[in-house]
């Protein structure tokens, strides 16, 4: 049970993150105050599906990363809904954002969430390993901001802008497939780069 709140809070943080992006005209202001939320979940030991997926074949935890995904789906689009209530503003904005998330192409949607991927990997084990607390701080920011910038794909971010954006049942049917693109390839670009990193420790 503590694997899924555990995720459920991390959901919420990344709605947060979600939303201060949403609140921020400035891209690169957004971007760098989203980092608030990996900040939060690595800090407090919360469960991140985008931060587990890539020690699945390492830790053998394939049911724990299922529940997890699910953990932040429930906080991520609960925490949403609720800002979405409050602050409707940000739904035309978000709805923009996913109508150009969805218009690309899979091949380029795969591309862009495998390097999400591994960005998401390199801000979470950084922060495991890396002996400065600094390094661990500036390592997320980086990371997150890089990942931003570049456009490329977070499952779990998505989630939250398609609940902020999402108007009809059609488009949460392609929404939630777009969403499960994304999760496998971001699963398989941090994946690849800890199967790496094993290989180069050996």
């Amino acid at each position: 049970m503590k694997v899924f709140t555990k995720a459920v809070a991390s959901g919420i943080m990344i709605a947060i993150g979600v939303t201060v992006f949403l609140a921020c005209d400035n891209k690169v202001v957004g971007a760098a105050l989203f980092s608030i939320a990996l900040f939060t979940i690595c800090s407090f030991g919360m469960n991140l599906f985008t931060g587990k997926i890539g020690y699945v074949l390492k830790n053998k935890n394939a049911a724990d990363c299922a529940v997890i995904w699910l953990g932040n789906f429930a906080g991520c689009a609960a925490a949403s809904l609720l800002v979405r209530i409050a602050k409707p503003q940000y739904a035309e904005k978000a709805a923009s954002l996913m109508d150009a998330k969805i218009g690309q192409s899979w091949l380029a949607i795969a591309i862009l969430s495998f390097f999400c991927g591994i960005l998401m990997y390199v801000a979470v084990e950084n922060f495991a390993s890396n002996p400065s607390g600094c390094g661990k701080v500036v390592g997320i920011f980086l990371c997150i901001m890089t990942f931003i910038l570049c456009g490329f794909e977070h499952s779990i971010a998505d989630m939250g802008y398609a609940v902020f954006g999402i108007t009809n049942p059609v488009q949460a049917a392609k929404y939630l497939l777009f969403l499960l693109v994304v999760s496998a390839a971001n699963g398989l670009g941090a994946i690849m780069m800890c199967s790496l990193q094993e290989y180069n420790r050996k």
